[in-house]
């Protein structure tokens, strides 16, 4: 088989690179080794990333739930409730989500197939994949260009030798909603449930999706009974429910191309430091990979991520490593945002994706007494 880019896996980045490039009459394959993976995840999606992305109108053809409000539950301190302004966060089923994507891929001319990939051989100015198929047949792919988009456990850079990516774990479960009135995301914060990581609740339309994290994976059981057990006390019994745990990328520095391969998503860690937001990031490094090879210019990519991104995925990166870890640090950082004008600039870097670099300082400004403060008494 013959194509000008080959997309590996089938997520929101794959989907989502596939699609910007049969958009333009670019040939284009994309492979997925498991078109019925629903991948455990919150499925949490601001509405303003959408629109960024030009699906705004189009997932409006999907189930969804519509999230207007947020609470925030610091470790020791009263929950803070926050109305979302500008925009709202849309919490989607993730099999539904990635399907209704590579369909809408398909649709401009992507040409989809369950397979796996095995292995990588260039020659020339070509770069032959051999894939198994779910049946069991191998096939042969030429493309000029692949577009790694295969997860956190990326097979395109094993083959290419580049190191893994470093990872934290989370575990989640799906729970009935015992009430009409659980239409708010909470973000629970406290080293008793979540290990530098926090604990969520997001409603779905027909569950509550719920799970935590940590930095390592022996950790997820006990921390998930913690959490069930302060949230919903003696409602939810555990062992009634199947846990699901799965790899979260920690964000680092990584090489954006590398022989007319790109790598995008949780391929490349695009996951914010401290919201652990990935969807949205994931589409954006697929989008801003499909204009380099539209432009053919690979320097493109990196280019518009870290124009866009970078400052922001900094910054975060600092207040994760200083205030995660540390319960008391947490909570006082968290507080912050009872300040309508924190919550304002937060809104607009997180939820509306507003773009700008002036945003980022003046946020990371807000948190500078802090920081100075609890600084100083660590030196004391």
């Amino acid at each position: 088989m013959d194509c000008e880019v080959l997309v590996v896996g089938g997520g929101p980045a794959g989907a989502t690179a596939a699609r910007f490039l049969a958009q333009v009459g670019i040939d284009t394959i994309l492979i997925e080794k498991d078109l019925s993976f629903h991948k455990p995840c919150g499925g949490g999606v601001p509405s303003a990333g959408l629109k960024d992305l030009d699906l705004a109108d189009e997932v409006e053809k999907i189930p969804l739930s519509r999230v207007k409000k947020i609470k925030i539950y610091p470790p020791f301190s009263a929950p803070i409730e926050v109305e979302l302004k500008g925009g709202e966060i849309y919490i989607f089923n993730r099999f539904i989500f990635d399907s209704f994507l590579r369909e809408l891929a398909k649709k401009e001319g992507t040409q989809i197939l369950e397979a796996s990939l095995e292995s990588l051989k260039f020659e020339k100015s070509r770069i032959i994949s051999t894939a198994k198929k779910r049946e069991g047949e191998r096939i042969n792919i030429s493309s000029k260009y692949v577009i790694a988009s295969d997860g956190v456990n990326s097979k395109v850079s094993s083959l290419l030798g580049l190191p893994q990516i470093s990872y934290y774990w989370t575990v989640s479960l799906h729970i009935p909603k015992i009430s009409n009135n659980e239409n708010c995301c909470e973000f629970w914060f406290g080293s008793s449930h979540a290990s530098f990581f926090y604990s969520w609740v997001f409603p779905a339309l027909e569950y509550l999706s719920v799970g935590t994290g940590a930095e390592k994976v022996d950790k997820l059981t006990e921390l998930i009974k913690n959490f069930l057990k302060k949230r919903f006390g003696d409602k939810v019994n555990p062992a009634s429910f199947k846990l699901k745990a799965y790899k979260i990328p920690r964000w680092s520095r990584r090489i954006f191309f590398k022989d007319n391969v790109f790598f995008t998503g949780d391929a490349i860690a695009t996951v914010m430091p401290v919201s652990f937001e990935g969807i949205y990031y994931a589409m954006k490094s697929a989008q801003f990979a499909a204009q380099a090879i539209k432009e053919k210019n690979p320097t493109v990519y990196e280019k518009l991520w870290k124009e866009r991104f970078l400052n922001q995925f900094l910054i975060m990166k600092k207040f994760q490593d200083f205030m995660f870890g540390n319960d008391k640090r947490m909570d006082q950082w968290l507080n912050i945002h009872r300040d309508p004008a924190i919550q304002e600039l937060a809104m607009a870097l997180w939820l509306r994706k507003e773009k700008g670099g002036k945003l980022v300082r003046l946020y990371l400004k807000a948190f500078s007494n802090l920081i100075s403060k609890i600084v100083n008494l660590a030196l004391k």
